[in-house]
């Protein structure tokens, strides 16, 4: 068993590496942005090796290429915070050791001193994930005896160096951007709740064989999940633009790309409202289908018109699409609505189905009313 879970993850692994490989040639993906990032980290470490070793000539110059380095982010704003950071997370390394070597005789009774010390300096939140670097510094310092003015000066200088040269390598080579790949997720979210409107479709048709299907509400779900994924990577786009050269060119997409994830949200959550609907397991004997054939063909109708619609509005707002059918909407969905209401108005003297209809016009009104916005 445990031999098989170890196959089967080293089989996970390798798809993951396939996939990482065919993204490479991808321009925009996260694949092709972490491989150019890659090959800017190891420029920068490099840059940072010749100037502190070649042309400054310091003794044992190993922190610049290191920062330069851990310098390279995904985005130009986050360098400059990482380079911040770092250099704050040295400088408080280097102070614990400078007072720890001169507090304590012994270097044993100094690193007894200064890791405890740096250790609660590095859960400071202003250094976030760069913390580590106190106790890191301050333990190397002490444990080789380079708490001295001239080695202590060094350090602070290779430091310093390496920040600016991964900051400059990050701003001006190929500035890291997210745009694109967000762009392919909110039209990938957009398609997949416009795709389940048209499955709920069919389903009120009865064209779905639901055995060993999952519920409407279960993939409603899903798409809530990928709206927080594409949330967290909207944000990251905006990141990208701060402080970054290619601003410009950009901002409107990126403008757009967030008009377009607001219409997914909501429409998102009015899916799953509608989704609810469907699948309440508390109305016995009064499944989808068993409305009236023909309020459910208008239902169906009318999810199918807000599929329509929900594609025309991703065209119209993003930047490669060329929609131009939201004149219509209005008077579409208005129309659809009247004849769901009047074939409604026909349940009968059934007060559960009655109530059930309305619970799901109501779903079905809030869905058009997000699209019309």
């Amino acid at each position: 068993m445990e031999r098989h879970a170890m196959l089967k993850g080293a089989g996970d692994d390798l798809r993951r590496v396939r996939r990482f490989v065919r993204g490479v040639s991808d321009p925009g993906s996260w694949a092709r942005e972490t491989a150019v990032q890659a090959l800017k980290a190891g420029l920068a470490a490099v840059l940072a090796w010749i100037v502190a070793a070649d042309l400054l000539s310091l003794p044992q110059p190993y922190l610049a290429p290191w920062v330069a380095f851990a310098v390279v982010r995904p985005t130009v704003y986050w360098s400059v915070l990482t380079g911040m950071r770092q250099v704050g997370a040295v400088v408080l390394g280097v102070a614990a050791a400078s007072l720890a070597v001169w507090l304590m005789p012994g270097k044993e009774l100094a690193l007894a001193v200064c890791v405890p010390v740096a250790f609660l300096v590095s859960q400071w939140h202003r250094l976030d994930d760069q913390g580590l670097y106190v106790p890191f510094t301050a333990l190397f310092l002490v444990a080789v005896d380079s708490v001295n003015g001239p080695s202590v000066l060094f350090r602070l200088l290779e430091t310093g160096l390496g920040a600016a040269i991964g900051m400059g390598v990050n701003l001006l080579v190929a500035p890291p951007l997210r745009v694109r790949a967000v762009g392919a997720r909110v039209r990938r979210d957009g398609g997949a709740t416009a795709q389940l409107l048209r499955d709920m479709a069919s389903g009120l048709r009865g064209e779905r064989d639901g055995s060993g299907a999952d519920s409407w509400s279960a993939h409603a779900l899903r798409l809530d999940g990928r709206s927080v994924e594409t949330r967290s990577a909207m944000r990251r786009a905006r990141d990208g633009l701060r402080l970054n050269l290619r601003r410009p060119a950009y901002r409107d997409a990126v403008d757009r790309f967030a008009a377009v994830f607001d219409l997914n949200w909501r429409l998102a959550q009015a899916v799953r409202t509608l989704a609810d609907v469907l699948d309440d397991g508390d109305r016995d004997a009064m499944s989808d289908r068993s409305f009236d054939p023909d309020f459910n063909e208008e239902c169906a109708a009318a999810l199918d018109a807000a599929a329509d619609a929900y594609e025309r509005r991703l065209d119209e707002l993003l930047p490669d699409g060329g929609g131009d059918g939201a004149d219509g909407l209005d008077r579409d969905w208005s129309e659809r609505l009247d004849a769901l209401e009047h074939r409604a108005d026909r349940a009968g003297a059934d007060r559960a189905v009655a109530e059930a209809q309305a619970a799901l016009m109501v779903a079905v009104r809030r869905l058009f009313q997000e699209l019309s916005r």
